[in-house]
């Protein structure tokens, strides 16, 4: 089977195919006249049908005198002989929408080219100064200030570019920076910079246990010594209560009044001499109430001097005299002021 249609404004017979038409929903467009019409309602079996009547369109009124022209000047042609067109040749087949000629290829895109089309560039834009002044000249009552022509934009845009230009690539300055941190120069400067920190902060550190160091290294004591004296502080002895312990301590009457001794045993268990402590004595009556409390430093004591050896002990003494209640406990404890 065979099918075929007649476009409705020329008359023209074109075969299609059912595959087309179902795609297009029955829309095709007229090889002739570009017309777009419905294929299915004038479609008939060429092998088995005659090609349906066509009557033209009516065409649209004319002036008289166009009409005329047109009458002498055009002559009318008769409509064409059915057994004319239905023998058309295969050039003269119907050229729905999906089989119109491609388009060309082309350079730019339409976006482009109307991007291009539209483009305005004011690169080159000055001011007409003649134009200004002949305003002025115009209006001379009115006193503007004096309009300066700004420099051409170009000219900015060279001078980038030829900075730009001088100014080397990125891999060539990160190569100039790693051998300038590379150099001997600036490994010495650095090498002496470091050494110069880590000096202030062992001077520092020294300073700060000035007692520990002065009594772990007595070399090193004169020269604290002599760096104390801007800061006004003292060099002593290390104060480790830690490393101290009371080995024995007793109150007894002494002289048969209201005297009593005080005899404590400090004992020093670290590796270096420390200083003497306070001892803190407590007196209670025989209810367990407190009746006198003192702390006592080493200058109570009379101790000359007043340190502990490494290793060693040591026995503080002390007289006191205790008017009133009687005294029947005591509890001793030391301590750094």
């Amino acid at each position: 089977m065979s099918l075929a249609t007649r476009c409705t404004a020329c008359g023209t017979v074109f075969r299609v195919v059912q595959d087309q038409l179902k795609v297009s929903e029955g829309w095709v467009r007229c090889g002739r006249c570009d017309q777009v019409f419905n294929a299915i309602e004038g479609l008939f079996d060429l092998e088995r049908d005659a090609p349906p009547d066509w009557n033209p369109p009516p065409s649209p009124p004319q002036p008289p005198a166009a009409a005329i022209t047109a009458h002498y000047q055009a002559p009318v042609e008769a409509p064409a002989d059915d057994d004319d067109v239905f023998h058309l040749s295969d050039e003269d087949r119907i050229h729905s929408r999906f089989f119109q000629p491609e388009q060309e290829d082309v350079d730019q895109t339409p976006a482009q080219t109307v991007a291009e089309r539209d483009r305005v560039d004011f690169a080159d834009a000055q001011f007409n100064m003649s134009m200004l002044a002949e305003v002025e000249g115009d209006n001379p009552s009115t006193e503007r200030p004096p309009v300066e022509a700004p420099e051409p934009i170009r000219k900015h845009s060279a001078a980038k570019a030829a900075k730009a230009a001088k100014r080397p690539p990125e891999f060539l300055r990160e190569a100039k920076r790693k051998a300038r941190w590379r150099s001997p120069q600036v490994r010495i400067g650095l090498s002496m910079l470091v050494l110069l920190l880590a000096g202030s902060l062992v001077g520092q550190a020294a300073m700060h246990f000035r007692d520990v160091v002065a009594a772990r290294w007595p070399q090193t004591r004169p020269w604290l010594v002599a760096a104390c004296e801007p800061l006004a502080c003292t060099v002593g002895l290390p104060h480790r209560i830690d490393e101290l312990s009371v080995e024995s301590s007793a109150l007894s009457p002494a002289g048969g009044g209201a005297s009593y001794r005080l005899s404590v045993v400090l004992r020093n268990r670290g590796s270096l001499p420390l200083a003497l402590p306070s001892v803190d004595l407590s007196l209670t009556d025989p209810d367990g109430q407190l009746v006198s409390r003192r702390a006592l430093s080493p200058a109570d004591f009379r101790a000359d001097p007043a340190r502990i050896a490494a290793g060693s002990e040591t026995t503080l003494q002390l007289l006191l005299d205790a008017d009133g209640p009687r005294i029947s406990g005591y509890t001793v404890e030391i301590f750094y002021p």
